[in-house]
């Protein structure tokens, strides 16, 4: 599903129109990512824990030369979904092979 399929099916929910809801649906976004750029951590709740987390540094291996090389330390930005999500995905069938 993309940005562009929620968008559609919220304004048909809503019965207002696509372009009032993708502006909705940005500035929602956009406040998402300035609240996670100033504080790091963005909680919704009955949804889950959006955080970003510093990763230490790291040795890896160079596959072309086989030397080993150290990564440095990066922000990675992890999601810990709250427990009604969670009960959403554990009953989700999409990843089953079954038809």
């Amino acid at each position: 599903m993309t940005k562009k399929d929620i968008i559609r099916e919220i304004a048909v929910q809503t019965q207002t129109d696509q372009i009032t809801t993708k502006e909705i649906v940005q500035k929602f976004l956009d406040r998402v990512l300035e609240v996670l750029s100033k504080t790091g951590r963005l909680e919704l709740r009955n949804f889950g824990i959006f955080e970003i987390k510093v990763r230490a540094p790291r040795k890896a291996r160079n596959p072309r030369t086989n030397t080993q090389i150290t990564l440095p330390s990066k922000k990675v930005l992890t999601f810990q979904p709250g427990k009604n999500v969670a009960k959403i995905v554990a009953k989700a069938n999409w990843g089953s092979k079954k038809n």
